[in-house]
């Protein structure tokens, strides 16, 4: 993204560029930190030889729709133009914003699996000098004595749109956001790979939708996942047309044993109701850590089930 600033008297003098893919986060969970580069061009060709000016530094401030939290960073420049020496190419500014979870976790929400949007605005502080001396032919090398005429706040506004990978490789990977803790589980036995092949695919798509970013889908893989552990009953037996609701498969409870079969009831219901929410509600959407979360309770209880019943008992 390239994008003028206003103009400096009446001369538009600076331009500044930002590569969306190279944004990147800091400092881990400690001290999360966003880092905006910004490239900066100046170049003021309509000096006199008695005329300065200084580019003093650029500030920038960054806001997200997710609230209504402002940003800002600033980054120190002090470099001086002169007739004789009247550009600055491709200044490198780094601006640094400090952030926190709970900011990431509103813009996730919102993000739902694809780019993020800011908005970005950058000021960049200039002041006009002019010079106290001349520099003469019988001394060139004279050092002119610049004296201070005004200052120029020069603005610029833009939207920034940062590629859902970088966001997830470069943004919450390095600031700590949602930290993958690794968790072994018992490894289910190979004879029941068949059986429960609906829920191995099922779980292995939702770990590629997590890593991808999509939290959403994930969790509703999840729920894909134990699909086939239930079954259906009517509300009303005696009523032919009474709705039904799935229930755990009655038949393992005689094989489980009650009191592994209620808690077992218990843990499949709330990992239904977990992955349920944003399938009922358009509005809600997960975060990396509610992903994390649902996806390796559901890969636990799969797991447990896959050693206790035989390949016979899952069907």
């Amino acid at each position: 993204m390239k994008t003028h600033f206003s103009s400096f008297e009446q001369y538009t003098i600076a331009e500044a560029s930002i590569d969306e893919s190279q944004i990147n986060g800091q400092g881990g969970a400690p001290a999360p930190i966003l880092t905006l580069p910004v490239s900066l061009d100046v170049s003021h060709g309509y000096l006199s030889p008695q005329e300065g000016l200084e580019i003093i530094s650029l500030e920038g401030k960054l806001m997200h729709n997710a609230g209504s939290r402002i940003r800002s960073a600033v980054s120190p420049i002090h470099h001086r133009l002169e007739q004789k020496f009247s550009t600055l190419k491709q200044q490198h500014c780094y601006l640094e914003f400090s952030i926190n979870a709970n900011w990431l976790a509103a813009i996730e929400a919102q993000r739902a699996g694809g780019d993020v949007k800011f908005r970005v605005e950058l000021l960049l502080l200039a002041s006009k000098l002019f010079a106290l001396n001349e520099r003469s032919v019988a001394q060139p090398g004279l050092t002119l004595v610049w004296g201070y005429c005004g200052t120029w706040r020069l603005h610029l506004q833009a939207d920034l749109i940062i590629p859902r990978d970088t966001w997830i490789s470069q943004v919450l990977s390095r600031t700590g956001y949602g930290i993958t803790h690794i968790l072994e589980f018992p490894a289910a036995p190979v004879e029941s790979r068949h059986a429960l092949n609906h829920s191995f695919m099922a779980l292995k798509q939702a770990e590629e939708k997590h890593r991808l970013g999509f939290y959403d889908d994930a969790a509703g893989k999840c729920r894909l996942a134990i699909e086939p552990f239930f079954e259906f009953e009517k509300v009303d037996p005696n009523h032919p047309a009474s709705r039904t609701i799935p229930v755990l498969k009655k038949s393992w409870e005689t094989k489980l044993g009650k009191a592994t079969y209620d808690w077992l009831k218990v843990t499949l219901g709330s990992i239904k109701d977990a992955a349920n929410v944003s399938h009922h509600s358009p509005n809600a959407h997960y975060s990396q850590l509610d992903s994390q979360m649902i996806l390796a309770v559901t890969t636990a209880v799969v797991a447990y089930i896959a050693r206790n019943l035989k390949p016979e008992e899952l069907k």
